[in-house]
């Protein structure tokens, strides 16, 4: 009866509906015969219900089964047949027979792409979160977040971020996904499109000077103010592999230096001026990742190069190659995951100013070190987390952050990284994630708070 309702009710295919035989055999397989004695090991008669199962486990029957779900269809059975029916070194494996099918996917993954494309969605979600905040390097803040999925029925999310704080931080974002994200992670799908709006003037920036051996004791500060406009197209080839091009405007002011600058000392005028960048990226993933929003294994590898001519009303020209490892792993119940980012970056050109130079240091790289504590040609950065579960929604991490600039990668070295270990507290929204990160640096302590996993 039960296997009636399974079928029935749940539209399963019985994957050997009518031919199969019996895979409970009591004439052929001799571990039955324990089941079938009326009395225990001591001689003892079984109670009348045990003796009633000894009776009906004379019978031959089928209890074995497998089920495919009605995405399959018995075409894509390759290969199925009775196993373990046979005696291995005169013994036999089992009471029972087992049953084995080989199940092919290649037909659904070509015949679902429409409907992976959208990573499809009916439900409609919204969440706010006021904020209210300390940073390091941004002071204490506030303002709010907003994210809002599939609110035009298309499978879409925007994403906004309205931010001030004491220190002078100026950060207003927006993002349009079609469709969003963690909908399309996984997916096969012809195209998605991603504009993204980002204004983020720092009052009271800080720089040290130009390379590795920049001291912390020569900081001095100025203002910067950086908007970006990026517009992404990319394509789900496959499950895992996307490609991707990119058009990026970015437009970024340096201001309020002193009269005694280092930065006006530095080879190109822009350092105190307005640069100005038109780049187009294109870059190829491989993402194995079981989400995009709080992955807990799988992998990412990634490759970037832009190319960013000086045109239009472009006044800087330079190509920046970036390559990313990414890597989540799920170590132990309940949930811990060990989480790695490794990544090198060179950015090539002549007289470039600061503005487009590679950063290493503060929330989005290392922790506990200042926002762009180091600045070069060259980057290399590692990233290591143990995350794990608290409470509830909420979680921790801790883990270790390094990096090093160069003028080169052939320069690439192993001495003088920077490395600091850090700690922190998640929040798992529906739809996102809060972070609250300490970073332990040798020159100052960083606490932080931003949106979505490190990496």
């Amino acid at each position: 009866i039960e296997i009636k309702m399974i079928k029935e009710e749940s539209q399963y295919i019985d994957l050997f509906d009518g031919n199969l035989g019996a895979t409970w055999d009591p004439e052929k397989n001799t571990n039955i015969k324990y089941s079938l004695d009326t009395v225990d090991a001591s001689g003892v008669p079984l109670p009348d219900d045990e003796k009633t199962n000894a009776f009906v486990d004379k019978i031959s029957r089928r209890i074995d089964y497998i089920f495919l779900g009605s995405h399959f269809s018995t075409s894509d059975v390759k290969e199925k047949n009775i196993i373990f029916d046979e005696p291995i070194n005169n013994t036999m494996v089992s009471d029972h027979y087992g049953v084995f099918a080989e199940i092919g996917i290649s037909r659904m993954v070509k015949e679902s792409p429409d409907k992976s494309a959208t990573g499809q969605t009916n439900e409609s979600k919204t969440e706010y979160l006021p904020i209210a905040s300390y940073d390091t390097d941004a002071g204490f803040g506030y303002g709010a977040k907003a994210f809002f999925l599939n609110t035009l029925n298309h499978n879409e999310s925007f994403d906004l971020v309205l931010f001030n704080s004491t220190k002078g931080e100026r950060w207003y974002r927006a993002l349009f996904s079609y469709p969003d994200f963690e909908l399309r992670q996984g997916k096969i799908y012809p195209m998605a499109f991603d504009l993204l709006v980002d204004y983020d003037k720092w009052i009271k920036n800080s720089f040290f000077g130009i390379g590795n051996f920049s001291r912390f004791d020569n900081r001095e500060y100025y203002s910067r103010e950086p908007i970006e406009i990026t517009l992404t197209f990319s394509r789900g080839w496959s499950q895992h592999s996307i490609g991707s091009i990119a058009l990026r405007l970015r437009s970024i002011r340096n201001f309020n230096y002193s009269d005694t600058s280092a930065l006006l000392t530095l080879s190109s005028s822009l350092n105190t001026e307005t640069a100005k960048t038109f780049g187009i990226v294109l870059s190829y993933r491989y993402d194995s990742r079981n989400s995009y929003v709080n992955p807990s294994r799988g992998f990412v590898l990634l490759s970037e190069f832009e190319y960013a001519p000086k045109i239009a009303f472009a006044n800087v020209d330079y190509q920046r190659i970036g390559l990313w490892f990414q890597n989540y792993t799920t170590l132990f119940y309940p949930t811990t995951i060990f989480a790695t980012r490794i990544g090198v970056q060179q950015v090539n050109g002549n007289n470039l100013p600061i503005q487009v130079l590679l950063p290493i240091g503060g929330n989005q790289t290392l922790r506990g070190s200042p926002q762009d504590r180091f600045l070069d040609k060259a980057s290399a950065l590692i990233n290591l987390e143990l995350r794990f579960p608290l409470v509830g929604r909420l979680g921790a991490i801790t883990g270790l952050d390094a990096g090093k600039v160069w003028q080169s990668l052939s320069s690439v070295d192993l001495k003088r990284w920077q490395s600091n270990p850090t700690f922190g507290l998640r929040f798992f929204m529906d739809t996102f994630v809060v972070r609250l990160d300490v970073g332990l640096g040798k020159e100052t302590t960083g606490f932080y708070l931003n949106f979505g996993h490190l990496f």
